[in-house]
């Protein structure tokens, strides 16, 4: 047992002692929900879920590159690539470039005290998605349109981080006409998370979607459960690792079970 106590002393020792990349002035990056917070970053992602209900089972796995310049104190612009497999039982896997997408945000913090408190938004245009087939939960021949807002609060080793967000298909011209039918949904993320090092920190995030039409776009729907962890380097970035988990009935749930890896590096941490 001795052992085992001067093993834990001397990692958390170790781990004190390398440059954490959030510092003091900055929040930490969320590893699932949209942040609000603005960044100077790179992130790369490898993902994977799967839903397995009534004799179909889905399979998604995806591979992403994310890059975010902040311009000024408050503001960035975002955008991202990525390639996805997607499969269904006795169907053949569909490989997809992801969306070309481009964003603006907003995210703004006020000192009070020891603590912290961010204010944050902004708007995510997403392009059709090519060669792709049309599924319950997404029309590819469609644009997509994504704002939201959220706050964050910020003290000690504790941090929390908030996105409401509205997603509405609609075509060129930015409106819907009598003969379609747009999927829309409205989604609200909380992502606490806690410093137990310097450079590591745990996530515990929740994230819940409501399709606007609960009986047309029900496979839109989630209630989703995300533990994390992620930590720094003094020089090579940051590495993070997170789970999904279903909260709500695996019949109303759109995805069963998944798992992320991410990378980042930042530019800054202002």
């Amino acid at each position: 047992m001795k052992q085992i106590y001067l093993v834990l002393i001397l990692f958390f020792t170790f781990a004190s002692n390398i440059y954490s990349q959030y510092n003091n002035n900055g929040f930490a990056h969320p590893l699932h929900i949209e942040p609000v917070a603005v960044y100077s970053k790179v992130r790369g992602s490898l993902g994977y879920w799967d839903k397995d209900f009534n004799q179909v089972k889905e399979i998604n796995k995806n591979a992403s590159i994310e890059g975010e310049y902040k311009f000024s104190d408050s503001f960035s612009v975002i955008s991202s690539l990525g390639r996805t497999e997607y499969s269904q039982t006795d169907t053949t896997k569909e490989v997809t470039w992801d969306r070309y997408n481009v964003g603006l945000k907003y995210g703004k913090i006020f000192e009070m005290g020891s603590s912290q408190f961010l204010i944050g938004g902004g708007l995510r245009v997403y392009d059709k998605k090519r060669n792709s087939l049309f599924r319950e939960y997404e029309n590819p021949d469609y644009y997509l349109i994504r704002p939201n807002f959220g706050l964050g609060y910020k003290y000690g080793i504790f941090q929390i981080m908030t996105e409401f967000r509205f997603q509405s298909e609609t075509n060129k011209h930015g409106r819907e006409s009598k003969l379609e039918e747009f999927k829309r949904y409205y989604q609200v993320g909380v992502a606490p998370s806690f410093a137990i090092a310097d450079s590591i920190r745990i996530f515990t995030e929740l994230e819940y979607r409501e399709p606007v039409d609960k009986t047309a776009d029900k496979n839109l729907r989630y209630f989703n459960f995300y533990p994390g962890v992620s930590m720094n380097t003094e020089s090579l970035g940051t590495f993070s690792f997170s789970l999904s988990l279903g909260v709500l009935p695996k019949a109303d749930n759109a995805i069963d079970r998944g798992i992320r890896f991410s990378y980042f590096y930042f530019f800054d941490t202002n």
